[in-house]
């Protein structure tokens, strides 16, 4: 999603961050490790929302499947988007 269309509105002294490799930087919720969203320094328009967060309908449809390759062997894409 856009960064500039994302704020945190509660809870953002819960969050912690740490750089998993230079340039990333991933939060957390500090209270349980949950993952929340990333930013990379090359792309800072650009943050990685973690769709578990979400509680309401995002209001878009998948256009692509991510890492499918290495899905839980239970799970089955049945659907023609780009994997």
């Amino acid at each position: 999603m856009r960064a500039g269309e994302f704020a945190v509105v509660d809870g953002k002294d819960l969050l912690s961050t740490w750089e998993s490799s230079p340039g990333f930087h991933r939060y957390f919720a500090s209270c349980c490790g949950s993952p929340i969203y990333k930013l990379n320094d090359a792309s800072p328009n650009v943050l990685g929302l973690r769709m578990g967060t979400l509680d309401t309908d995002p209001g878009r449809a998948a256009e692509v499947h991510f890492m499918s390759g290495s899905k839980c062997p239970w799970v089955e894409l049945k659907d023609d988007l780009r994997q």
